[in-house]
């Protein structure tokens, strides 16, 4: 009845609801549970009970809220994998909307991504990780997030430096070109994602080891460069200890280049 109860407000014939109740059942792998009660479903048997009855309407478009908001985080992968595996296999065009950018990221073909109502950015997974528009996108968009170094732009002759108080990196001349053609030189934001940037590099920037955070596959070092602090995603092994001293590499061709005030 839970299931079917959109098609009895239609009064759809009873013989077509059990019908199609099963149908959706099989769908979303459920059928064994349609004589149970609520209250004997689990969190995700109860999701997918509230998306047979979106399902049951045969909707052209499928708005889901926050479904897996409840669950907790093994069951939330399980759903998150089923709910892509159904959408391709039904081709219902869906809105999912989260706030939770593994799930936006994972499951989209395209996300908009807003701040207080306003739409920021609206593109593919791959290009708002890689692309993105502002600093706001840049810094919700990724685990570890985004390094940002406030620097300016200083130009020796043909040698363009990103550069502050703690820190210079040189940029091949059409990025400080093409700085400069854009933005004020001292009101720019660096934006460098942790995974780009190398630890023990022969001839880079020299930080101190401030925190290591074992990750199983990945090993988030927190560096100390003068008073910034940095994250940066290393292989393991990784035998630094906090307060050793390393070297950093950063690669200029995954920077990202901001304008302060927008």
């Amino acid at each position: 009845d839970n299931i079917t109860f959109p098609l009895k407000l239609l009064k759809t014939p009873k013989e077509e609801r059990e019908k199609r109740a099963k149908e959706v059942a099989k769908l979303v792998q459920i059928e064994e549970l349609l004589d149970r009660k609520p209250a004997e479903l689990s969190g995700g048997q109860q999701q997918r009970v509230a998306l047979c009855r979106a399902l049951i309407k045969k909707p052209d478009i499928l708005l889901l809220d926050e479904p897996l908001s409840n669950l907790d985080a093994k069951l939330r992968t399980l759903m998150r994998a089923e709910l892509k595996r159904l959408q391709r296999r039904l081709g219902i065009t869906t809105i999912f909307v989260t706030h939770d950018q593994v799930e936006a990221m994972t499951m989209s073909d395209k996300i908009a991504l807003l701040q207080l109502g306003e739409l920021q950015q609206y593109s593919s997974a791959d290009e708002l990780y890689n692309r993105p528009l502002n600093l706001f996108v840049a810094g919700f968009i990724g685990s570890p997030p985004m390094n940002f170094i406030d620097v300016s732009l200083e130009q020796l002759e043909e040698q363009f430096l990103l550069k502050n108080e703690d820190i210079a990196i040189e940029v091949p001349s059409k990025i400080g070109k093409l700085i400069q053609s854009h933005s004020r030189d001292d009101e720019i934001v660096l934006g460098i994602r942790p995974e780009d940037i190398k630890i023990d590099h022969k001839n880079g920037e020299e930080a101190e080891v401030y925190v290591v955070e074992h990750m199983g596959m990945q090993v988030l070092v927190t560096v100390k460069l003068g008073n910034l602090q940095i994250k940066v995603l290393a292989t393991p092994p990784f035998t630094k200890e906090m307060g050793e001293k390393v070297k950093l590499h950063f690669n200029v061709n995954k920077i990202h280049l901001f304008d302060k005030n927008t």
